[in-house]
């Protein structure tokens, strides 16, 4: 055993002159117990790694110094193409303590915008990425065991990571060190890790990572390990995950005894976007060789304060546990959802629907909530302009909480709250992070607030029923928007359905949802299988791209249930207009984009294989009535009207068996009767039997219905309306002017087509 105090080398640093070698070099000749002790403050150049060579060695600053201190010696890394400063790899018991650590990337939050600009860095000793480099610190494997890395300053490492706990170690320990920045962050990268652990029965705790923009600590299985007590903030630089629990090797998916346990995990200015995620589909689309991870726990740990996409989400794992976690004061999840449609909404504990199989035998605290979880680190940091909740994943208070934390449901340019008179309310509101709510003019209000109203709560309950009420959510109802919908709903549910499911263990269930959008339509509300109950609008541009497919139908309510949209522009207001009767309807505000194509170009062209989605951004309608609203009876002279007689909703359905577009005011909405059937095309069913049809509103202007039979496809109507209209399809209820009918109108409101003839 020897101890060796070592000195920079004297002269220019260079691959001739090299700290990295001389240091190795010291290592090879003391042999095991070696120990090599660096001067305080000194910088040391190194062209190549220091190599531990023999166990039991370890290097450190003289005197043992804190970082804190500023006395600890400092390692640079400036080989061309060597990320790494320290070579622990297949050593036992050798140790690493108190040396900081400069992996001298440079290059900031992003990576540099050109090739000018990176050579420019590179002068002033900012080195940037080395593709395929490696650890900054490499420890670990097969033959290491009781190695350690302790109260270390690891900073900008050049490669993929800060510190690689290397497959199949034992015992390893990296604790109470500093970490990062590391990387640049998602959207452009090259990221890295805080550190990368796949060692058995390893101890990660005490560390503070910061900025690490890939995985702050990225478990690789590493059964019987704990990693506690460490500190993940995302300050200046977004971070993918905090603490990954995704990987499925080197261990085969084993995470048994693998405890992630009272960690704190916040953003300081940053954005986060999966604190703890659990299993392979919450970092990656599900493919074919996803298997489960298995044995994990999730205990203890604190989310906040700050802001991130989700706190812990589990997708892809079996006989897993999360208790006791707690999301701190101060914390709110949101996100822009463009890049990952279909996932569940921002929220602290998701897991997913348990008939995607991917969440199974798990132990969880309460508080999580089923939704689509796969990549979900695709979610942007800001707002987007829409959210699509599932049934059971919304509630939101008057006070603007909600799971996604205070301040309302935020938008890009827009926030949602529920008044305290019992109103649901979309607000002007430019700072999505804000937790201030009553403030903003308002863009869209249901208009059903009472003076009555105490703690109303919104409610998107699991059986698909969004409501208002009174008490916390348990007292009486002040709206629900499709409460007049219940005669004909159960009138459906009695009769035999015209299509039925085809019998497909594999498909997976289908569930009803909400959309919330900044524009109009501003809500959007379906059935489990795709059927639009409700919205704010019933508007289709001729560049939405806007489908329906057979079998669903779409249920347009009396203009008087949609709300309103204020026309004052009062920014102090935080009330809308009290209504003592059914709003007023302001007239129709049309908005257009004069994109269109030749109708026999577009017929001939159609992609039948991919018809566009259903109801998807659908564009504003206001319906027009002429003079003021109906007065309502007053109280005292006659009961007032249920809500099954006191509005009508008006059907169209695309029937699945006879291929016909139905306009009809019947009991069920899937089965017109003659009598309450306003318009129906073609006016004989399709035959022979076809297999399916579409109706679309094209970029042409033109409004088709379209049939498949086998590879054969065909169109028994049109609306003949192509060109250079900027048209768009317009539906009218009952009560509308016009209606009930479908209308296609130009920017000037001219009708160039109705139903009505």
């Amino acid at each position: 055993m020897s101890t060796h105090l070592f000195h920079p080398l004297p002269g220019t640093p260079s691959p001739d002159n090299d700290n990295g070698q001389a240091i190795t070099n010291i290592f090879k000749e003391g042999g095991p117990g070696t120990t090599v002790l660096l001067v305080p403050k000194a910088t040391y150049v190194l062209f190549t790694s220091i190599d531990f060579t023999h166990a039991r060695t370890t290097l450190a600053t003289d005197g043992y110094p804190t970082f804190e201190s500023g006395e600890q010696a400092i390692l640079e890394t400036r080989g061309e193409k060597e990320a790494g400063a320290v070579n622990m790899f297949n050593k036992a018991e050798v140790a690493l303590k108190r040396v900081h650590l400069r992996g001298c990337r440079g290059w900031g939050r992003t990576k540099p915008e050109s090739k000018e600009e990176e050579e420019r860095l590179r002068k002033e000793g900012k080195l940037g990425w080395i593709e395929g480099g490696g650890a900054l610190v490499w420890m670990g494997g097969p033959q290491s065991h009781d190695a350690v890395v302790e109260g270390c300053r690891l900073e900008d490492p050049r490669g993929w990571t800060a510190v690689h706990v290397c497959d199949w170690a034992m015992r390893n320990k990296v604790i109470n060190n500093l970490v990062g920045p590391c990387g640049q962050e998602a959207g452009g990268g090259p990221w890295a890790d805080g550190l990368s652990i796949a060692g058995v029965n390893s101890l990660i705790a005490g560390n503070t990572v910061i900025d690490a923009t890939d995985g702050a600590i990225v478990v690789f299985c590493a059964p019987g390990s704990i990693i506690a007590n460490n500190t993940i903030i995302a300050r200046g630089r977004d971070v993918l995950g905090a603490i990954n629990m995704v990987d499925d090797f080197p261990f085969d998916r084993d995470f048994t005894d693998t405890r992630v346990v009272g960690n704190t995990i916040r953003s300081e200015g940053a954005f986060i976007r999966l604190a703890i995620g659990c299993g392979p589909t919450c970092w990656s689309p599900w493919f074919e060789g996803h298997t489960l991870n298995h044995g994990g726990s999730v205990t203890n740990n604190y989310f906040g304060p700050g802001v991130m996409g989700y706190a812990i989400a589990l997708s892809g794992v079996k006989e897993w546990t999360v208790l006791g976690n707690t999301i701190l004061e101060g914390t709110r999840f949101t996100g822009n959802m463009e890049r990952c449609l279909g996932n569940a909404p921002p929220t602290p504990f998701l897991k997913q629907w348990a008939d995607r199989q991917r969440t199974i035998d798990v132990q969880l605290q309460p508080g999580f909530v089923n939704g689509e979880a796969s990549w979900l680190i695709g979610v942007d940091p800001g707002a987007g302009p829409k959210l699509d909740y599932e049934a059971g994943q919304l509630t939101l208070n008057s006070r603007g909480e909600s799971l996604a934390g205070k301040g309302g449901i935020a938008l890009r340019g827009a926030r949602w709250e529920v008044s305290h008179k019992g109103e649901f309310l979309l607000r002007e509101s430019q700072d999505p992070h804000s937790v201030e709510i009553g403030h903003g003019k308002v863009i869209w209000s249901s208009g059903s607030g009472s003076d009555d109203a105490k703690d109303p709560v919104l409610d998107f309950k699991e059986d698909g029923i969004l409501s208002i009420r009174s008490n916390g959510g348990s007292g009486s109802t002040s709206w629900d928007p499709t409460s007049y919908l219940k005669p004909h709903l159960d009138q459906l549910a009695s009769l035999e359905p015209l299509k039925k499911p085809k019998n497909d263990p594999a498909k997976w269930a289908s569930h009803p949802s909400l959309i919330l959008s900044n524009s109009s339509p501003f809500l959007q509300l379906r059935t489990d299988e795709g059927n639009l109950v409700f919205a704010t609008s019933y508007e289709y541009s001729h560049g939405d791209n806007w489908s329906m497919q057979s079998g669903q139908w779409i249920a347009i309510a009396p203009a008087a249930l949609r709300g309103y949209q204020p026309s004052d522009t009062d920014t102090t207001s935080t009330e809308p207009p009290r209504q003592d009767g059914p709003p007023p309807i302001p007239p129709r505000q049309h908005h257009f984009s004069s994109f269109v194509k030749d109708l026999s170009s577009n017929l001939q062209n159609f992609d039948t294989s991919n018809p566009a989605a259903f109801f998807d951004n659908m564009t504003s309608h206001q319906s027009e009535q002429s003079g003021p609203p109906p007065i309502p009876p007053r109280p005292d002279t006659c009961p007032a009207p249920s809500p099954s007689t006191a509005h009508k909703p008006v059907f169209l359905f695309l029937n699945p068996q006879t291929h016909q577009l139905t306009l009809h005011s019947s009991s069920s909405p899937a089965h017109p009767e003659p009598e309450h059937i306003h318009w129906v095309v073609p006016p004989e069913p399709v035959d022979p039997p076809a297999d399916k049809s579409w109706f679309a509103m094209q970029y042409d202007s033109n409004a088709v219905l379209y049939v498949q039979r086998g590879e054969e496809v065909f169109v028994p109507w049109a609306s003949h309306t192509g060109g250079d209209r900027g048209l768009k399809l317009v539906l009218k209820g009952e009560g509308e002017d016009g209606g009930p009918a479908l209308e296609l109108v130009d920017k000037d409101g001219k009708k160039a087509w109705s139903s009505r003839g």
